[in-house]
């Protein structure tokens, strides 16, 4: 594989995968690591952005090229950005910038072929993810998959009756995970994404790590291999006291019956990165 300059990277994935973790170790002390740039309702400069949205990879949309290149220069920052910051040594910064962000997969197409970023992409076990998601009470944006008909067309027409017939918490968090991931997981062939499964980071951090570090052309620092031994502040208590087989194996987290509702979601999506550990 090819060895990147990591200058600007983003770290990307559904929420409770690890995304947090994972940017922390990339950023190190010497890059500025940016939380969730692109939470329209947390980012004044990407407030028409919507909650998750599509850009097809081919289509230019200039009027948003600006707001990037500002994103990638540091000029966009405020309390929700730059709540990791406090990790950066200011005498070891080398001008990086490492994204981490939850609310952009269907723009990671589009990214890469507009932007020098170099993108890894993190996907955890779905029944970890919806469990995470319903102890900490999150909602689902089923609705702005919905609203956008570009997406639909190009993606989601063969799931609407999937996605609308979901009733239960868990099946309406299982089509979240699968809207999330759908898009990155079939345009991954197009790119040279980084890709990494939360279990392979969990079970063999300093391998898996180094993996990727490598691929980054990144060094692996003290201060990264500090990051690799943190769970990162946005998990549970419950996360940081449990031993790593268990945070790699998400079987074990929900009831039977969630657990159906779950895998026939994921049959119908036709998704099969996890079709052995269901």
């Amino acid at each position: 594989m090819t060895a990147y300059s990591g200058d600007h990277i983003i770290v990307a994935g559904s929420g409770r995968s690890g995304t947090t973790w994972l940017g922390n170790i990339i950023a190190g002390d010497d890059r500025r690591i940016i939380f969730e740039p692109f939470e329209c309702r947390r980012v004044p400069e990407f407030f028409d952005l919507g909650l998750r949205p599509y850009f097809p990879p081919c289509e230019q949309f200039p009027q948003w090229h600006p707001k990037v290149a500002a994103l990638c220069a540091g000029h966009i920052k405020n309390a929700w950005t730059d709540q990791d910051c406090n990790r950066l040594d200011a005498a070891r910064y080398t001008g990086g910038v490492v994204i981490k962000e939850i609310r952009a997969n269907g723009m990671l197409g589009w990214l890469s072929n507009n932007f020098p970023f170099k993108i890894v992409y993190v996907v955890r076990h779905p029944y970890a993810v919806v469990a995470s998601r319903i102890q900490q009470k999150w909602e689902t944006h089923i609705d702005a998959y919905l609203k956008q008909p570009r997406l639909l067309q190009d993606f989601l027409s063969p799931f609407t009756a999937t996605i609308t017939s979901a009733q239960s918490t868990a099946q309406k968090h299982a089509v979240m995970w699968c809207l999330e991931n759908l898009i990155p997981l079939r345009q991954m062939a197009e790119h040279q994404w980084i890709f990494c499964h939360y279990e392979e980071l969990a079970t063999h951090p300093e391998a898996e790590a180094s993996r990727i570090l490598r691929l980054l052309g990144l060094e692996f620092t003290p201060a990264r291999m500090r990051a690799l031994g943190e769970l990162s502040r946005t998990c549970s208590l419950d996360q940081k006291d449990s031993p790593a087989k268990d945070l790699a194996d998400g079987r074990h987290v929900l009831p039977a019956e969630q657990r159906r509702e779950v895998r026939e979601i994921l049959d119908a999506f036709g998704i099969v990165l996890y079709q052995g550990q269901l």
